[in-house]
């Protein structure tokens, strides 16, 4: 009787184990079911950052760009032209290496006299005479230049002296440039050979000083020799 008991009592075993597992089952298939909608709601909330990305980037204008260019273009223009100001006034207020050229503007009213109108030999006399004071200059810039590099290298001179010298140069090659294209005017081809005459007279100037000078001296030590 006890065995038919137990074999009787064993399908309700089996039963309950398989509603047990029956129940797991469901259990499980309900947590994938709220996994999915756990990862479709992270989906779904992830996506919308990038749809408000989107139209706000939709709602910037095309002039934009354009806009921002055209301000970076009037502000440099505007910076440059306070900068070159500037600099310009700055190199007006520089006093000048040499002293007045006598000698150009000699020239410059001599040709620009037109009552009575001047003699083309005395312009070409005036314009020599114009070429070799250029020269004198240029001697005496060149025969400077490597002290005055020197000086400003150890700083016993400033950056203005420095520019002050440098702008010289420029001005210098720039008479020379003049003084070919006037000499051309009158004669063509006669550049080539203008220079080495007012060099030769830049010389002979220089040799007159100096006697003039000598001259002068040995005045004055004559006349501390007669009051010693």
């Amino acid at each position: 009787m006890s065995e038919e008991s137990s074999s009787f009592e064993s399908p309700s075993f089996e039963s309950s184990s398989f509603e047990s597992a029956f129940t797991s089952s469901e259990g499980s298939d309900s947590g994938s079911s709220a996994t999915s909608t756990t990862s479709t709601s992270s989906t779904t909330s992830t996506a919308e950052p990038f749809d408000s990305t989107t139209s706000t980037s939709s709602n910037i204008s095309v002039y934009t760009p354009i806009a921002y260019i055209s301000v970076l273009f009037i502000t440099f223009v505007v910076f440059s032209i306070l900068y070159r100001r500037r600099k310009l006034n700055k190199l007006r207020s520089m006093k000048p290496v040499f002293h007045e050229n006598k000698a150009k503007e000699m020239y410059l009213q001599l040709r620009d006299q037109t009552d009575p109108k001047v003699n083309d030999k005395v312009l070409k006399a005036a314009l020599i005479r114009r070429g070799s004071e250029a020269i004198r200059r240029m001697f005496k810039l060149k025969e400077c230049e490597s002290y005055m590099n020197i000086l400003y290298m150890k700083g016993y001179i400033g950056d203005e002296d420095h520019e002050r010298f440098k702008i010289e140069k420029k001005l210098q090659d720039l008479e020379l440039s003049e003084l070919a294209a006037e000499a051309e005017s009158y004669k063509k081809g006669w550049a080539q050979t203008f220079f080495p005459v007012c060099q030769e007279a830049t010389m002979n100037e220089a040799l007159r000083r100096r006697l003039k000078s000598v001259e002068e001296r040995r005045k004055m030590r004559s006349l501390q020799w007669v009051s010693e």
